[in-house]
């Protein structure tokens, strides 16, 4: 009596540590094929003292030979438009963007040492994609900065060789015009008017990149940064486990299979014993025709503290598919385990489904056992599904036709299940009836 409510609190308390804090403490040390692109649209240009040059393609190899070590990053090399669609599908977290002028801004930055020109550094441009997630879009950065700081001090080595070498012909031209002119300045004066590569100018070579950050598709107001899509999911992960826990004891009263304590008084109906598996559909069907009002209700709330709802079928039918597959999953665990099944949901579909649903860490960045059970997991097609909808243009490959399809995958597996032991229980067992303890 007194060991197994304290036991029940070990196992949630220990498991759920393990599970959630575990899950999410160290997403840097779990990345696994993390997708992050470049884009090389560098046109090329002759360079000072050396032939025909792509800069841009010299850095995007350089990226693919850094990256192609380990298993942590996929780097995909694409056109902007190709990136673009991908950033808008939440399937990539950052991109590198190497404009088409960045190999003649290179070789101008090397001419302009050499002279009082006035010269800008080649800039490139890092993408974070923060509606796939705040927190992905960190990773990416994390990621990309250290690559892009190596191919800066590449191109910085590469540029001041060039610089030098423009030096050593600009040197060797004025030593040739004034042969020619039979000048004869002394050894000074020539040092003055040659061209060279002064400490400042060599500081700038150094390092030559100007290094951009922007936002792809910033997070509209009411998206909580980009985390909206996630919390609503949890939400609605919260108002299925625990609306169908309520049914299921309500309508256990009903039946007179076990009590439901109301206030101050307890309510039991006259004992019905109808079979397990229409228990079960009577609670599930409770639950998804309650779940239509509720999702409609949900919406509104939503949208009226200012949550942004574009396509708002789409959402609707997201929102309640979200409901109803938690309580079929539910409802599943606890006709199979008893009341058992509740303490079993909370584990797997809360304290498994949390880290899994990358809504707080993406799947690339979480331990091997959360991106194997992810797929299986209500709550990470929930979001898929409801972040494809709120940020990505309701798009099929964003996310809703997977979680969709996942969800109803769920369903289908959690009722077939409660209906086959069901028919078995009741067949190896007899109907559920009250049963009185026996007096010790």
């Amino acid at each position: 009596m007194w060991l197994l409510p304290l036991l029940v609190l070990l196992l949630l308390g220990g498991a759920g540590t393990a599970l959630y804090i575990g899950g999410l403490g160290s997403p840097g040390d779990h990345l696994k094929h993390f997708p992050v692109a470049v884009v090389n649209e560098d046109a090329g240009t002759q360079m000072p003292g050396g032939g025909q040059e792509n800069l841009g393609e010299n850095i995007t190899d350089q990226m693919q030979q850094g990256f192609n070590g380990n298993d942590k990053i996929d780097l995909r090399v694409l056109s902007w438009d190709q990136a673009k669609e991908q950033m808008g599908k939440g399937q990539i977290h950052g991109t590198v963007v190497i404009p088409e002028s960045f190999s003649a801004d290179a070789a101008a930055l090397v001419s302009g040492t050499l002279s009082d020109t006035e010269v800008s550094r080649p800039e490139i441009t890092v993408y974070t994609n923060p509606l796939a997630g705040p927190l992905a879009s960190s990773l990416a950065t994390s990621a990309l900065d250290p690559a892009v700081e190596q191919v800066n001090r590449g191109l910085g080595e590469q540029l001041t060789t060039s610089a030098r070498e423009a030096q050593g012909q600009a040197q060797g031209e004025l030593e040739q015009e004034l042969a020619r002119l039979g000048a004869d300045l002394p050894a000074e004066l020539q040092q003055q008017v040659a061209p060279k590569v002064t400490g400042t100018s060599a500081d700038l070579l150094a390092e030559p990149i100007a290094v951009q950050s922007a936002v792809y598709n910033a997070p509209p107001e009411g998206a909580a940064l980009g985390m909206g899509a996630f919390f609503y999911s949890v939400l609605l992960m919260v108002v299925g486990l625990s609306g169908t826990v309520a049914i299921h004891f309500l309508v256990d009263a009903r039946l007179g299979v076990a009590p439901v304590e109301l206030g101050p008084r307890f309510s039991l109906g006259r004992p019905l014993q109808p079979a397990r598996w229409q228990t079960y559909l009577l609670k599930w069907g409770l639950v998804v025709l309650g779940a239509l009002p509720t999702a409609g209700l949900m919406m509104w709330v939503a949208s009226a503290v200012g949550m942004p709802i574009p396509h708002g079928g789409w959402f609707f039918l997201t929102t309640w598919l979200s409901i109803v597959t938690v309580s079929a999953v539910t409802m599943a665990l606890i006709t199979l385990f008893g009341s058992a099944g509740m303490v079993l949901s909370l584990l797997y579909v809360v304290f498994m489904g949390l880290p899994a649903a990358s809504g707080v860490v993406p799947l690339e960045a979480l331990p091997g056992f959360f991106t194997f059970i992810a797929r299986g997991e209500p709550l990470y097609q929930m979001t898929m599904a409801n972040r494809a909808v709120l940020y990505f243009n309701a798009d099929a490959d964003a996310g809703v036709q997977s979680g969709i399809i996942g969800m109803l995958i769920i369903m289908l597996i959690a009722v077939a299940l409660a209906m086959i032991f069901a028919a078995v229980y009741d067949k190896a067992f007899g109907y559920r009836a009250v049963q009185t303890a026996p007096s010790s």
